[in-house]
């Protein structure tokens, strides 16, 4: 029963992991890096496209994969932002 349980547990906590991720921050491995792009080479406002392809352009090798799929999946494409403070806050980047 016990085991049973406990798997249970397992089963429901890995079926919630996306959600939990879904809504977290990005975690970057060098976070005054981001803050310096995002904040000097990127002319606001722009749409979040525009902001993901300067990302893509600019540094593509600077942030890993997840740091890039973090961006991707926060940023609206459609949503205008008219500063740094807002791209950061919609990443959740303080």
């Amino acid at each position: 029963m016990k085991t049973s349980m406990t798997a249970l547990l397992l089963i429901l906590t890995l079926a919630n992991a996306p959600l939990a991720l879904a809504k977290g921050v990005c975690k970057f491995s060098d976070t005054a890096k981001f803050k310096d792009h995002v904040t000097n080479h990127i002319k606001y406002p722009a749409k979040g496209k525009d902001v993901k392809e300067a990302c893509k352009k600019d540094i593509p090798d600077e942030f890993t994969k997840e740091e890039h799929a973090c961006v991707e999946g926060k940023l609206k494409d459609d949503t205008e932002y008219k500063n740094a403070g807002e791209v950061l806050k919609a990443v959740g980047v303080k």
